[in-house]
């Protein structure tokens, strides 16, 4: 112990002398992620984000300092890309017109989203807290993490009917957290020093702004794939990623929100696409795996042992209540959704996580509302710390239950092709440098294909 008190003040001594450089702090979140990868391969209990937050949590702040508070600061915008192309990706899980047609889907969003809001909201009344703090801890419970579900889908190449119900409804969550939290902000305003103006302008101001952004980055993507040849659908990728980073980057410029304005991005791009350029089919690939990575590393050393101490039994109680609430509004209409028992409750422990939506919504309760933000975060962190603990458990268990996962065990299992080559799937790892170069080798090979003539391939 002693050993490694005096390893963290040497290096936090170190630190003083050095600036703070998000390329820095990118490349020992990712040395340190692989380790946690490694970890997690060579214990198949233990989930990958799992291993990726332990990891953080050592050489964070609350651990070895080698990553202190001033150097995550400095580092915010790996954070915004990675949660930025999560929302995008989830985005394009929602059609507009299918979700409004599909009365199955749109009937469990509401309903699950309302019983959890209402759950949050009543045990929050319960134990004497005040009704706008209820209200605004309510509807930051009402979202659920994308990144949990969505890198566990891919790390057991889970698919079918609960997976994407499952993607649908957390993107349903995060725009009716939003919302809810947007319609109640007016009301908590009226107790600070702020104008009339400011109480509704400002946060309309921040949800409209966020979608025009999404909306018109979507079109121009849309608009400069419509010109892409045979040849270049290679650039559909950059396409895409240039669209996220246009639409972080203007959100930032013009003080929108950028939460919300790369999942109206991924929900606008699925709606103007055509079959002829599609874009919401263009996967993240491994560089998509770099910034998974870099998120749960992050949020691993962001957790404070101590601060979920202090905060008591209440963030616990919360966490009981919204996933209760989460599980009964999925099985109240289980027989009209078409699920049984087994897929219900498969997609209400998927919905369990929670993580990027309700950690930037308090942060915007801090900025602007600095008296309740200081009570909403020390909450809502602390409810963040333990559902990103027991998220990636609850994820695997729920798509192992339903039927869908395809993880290694079941490949191991599968007699190997007689050619002795297999599928790009079996072949290539999920993560870590044989990733990266299993990358680069992919896209010198597609490169090389694409310089054929025709008759040659």
């Amino acid at each position: 112990m002693g050993l490694c008190t005096r390893l963290k003040f040497s290096i936090e001594y170190y630190w003083t002398f050095i600036q703070p450089s998000p390329v820095l702090v990118f490349g020992i979140l990712l040395m340190f992620g692989v380790m946690g990868g490694m970890i997690a391969n060579r214990h198949k209990w233990m989930p990958t984000i799992t291993a990726f937050m332990l990891l953080g949590l050592i050489i964070g702040p609350n651990g070895l300092g080698l990553i202190n508070k001033k150097m995550m600061d400095a580092s915010t915008i790996l954070i915004d890309i990675a949660l930025g192309l999560i929302l995008y990706k989830l985005g394009n899980m929602l059609h507009p017109k299918a979700m409004l047609k599909s009365r199955k889907l749109l009937v469990m969003g509401l309903s699950e989203a309302a019983f959890s809001f209402i759950a949050v909201l009543g045990l929050m009344l319960a134990m004497g807290y005040d009704l706008l703090l209820s209200i605004f801890i309510g509807a930051i419970a009402v979202s659920s993490s994308p990144a949990v579900l969505v890198h566990v889908a891919e790390e057991m190449n889970a698919s079918g009917p609960v997976t994407d119900r499952a993607k649908s409804l957390v993107a349903m969550n995060n725009i009716f957290s939003f919302l809810i939290f947007s319609l109640t902000l007016p009301f908590a305003m009226t107790n600070e020093e702020t104008s009339l103006g400011s109480m509704f302008i400002m946060p309309m101001y921040k949800l409209f702004g966020a979608a025009v952004v999404g909306i018109i980055a979507a079109w121009i993507a849309i608009r400069i794939a419509r010109l892409l040849h045979k040849r270049d659908e290679h650039y559909r990728f950059a396409i895409v990623i240039g669209a996220v980073m246009l639409t972080l980057g203007i959100s930032e410029m013009i003080h929108a929100s950028a939460l919300f304005s790369p999942l109206v991005l991924g929900i606008a791009t699925r709606w103007f696409e055509t079959s002829k350029h599609n874009l919401s089919r263009v996967g993240l690939g491994e560089g998509g795996d770099l910034f998974f990575i870099v998120l749960f590393v992050m949020a691993g050393a962001k957790i404070d042992p101590m601060a979920i101490v202090a905060t008591g039994l209440v963030p616990v109680l919360l966490v009981i209540v919204r996933s209760c609430g989460k599980f009964a509004g999925v099985f109240l209409v289980s027989p009209f959704s078409g699920f049984d028992g087994q897929k219900s409750a498969a997609v209400g422990y998927l919905l369990i996580p929670m993580a990027g939506m309700a950690i930037g919504l308090a942060a915007t309760t801090t900025d602007m509302l600095p008296t309740l933000g200081a009570s909403i975060s020390s909450i809502v962190f602390t409810m963040v710390a333990l559902f990103e603990t027991i998220g990636p458990f609850a994820a695997a268990h729920a798509f192992r239950m339903c039927g869908e996962a395809n993880d290694e065990e079941d490949e191991e299992d599968a007699p190997p092709p007689k050619d002795g080559g297999g599928s790009a799937k079996q072949q290539q790892p999920a993560f870590g440098p044989l990733a990266t170069a299993s990358a680069i080798k992919s896209g010198l090979q597609r490169a090389l294909q694409a310089g054929k003539p025709k008759k040659d391939q």
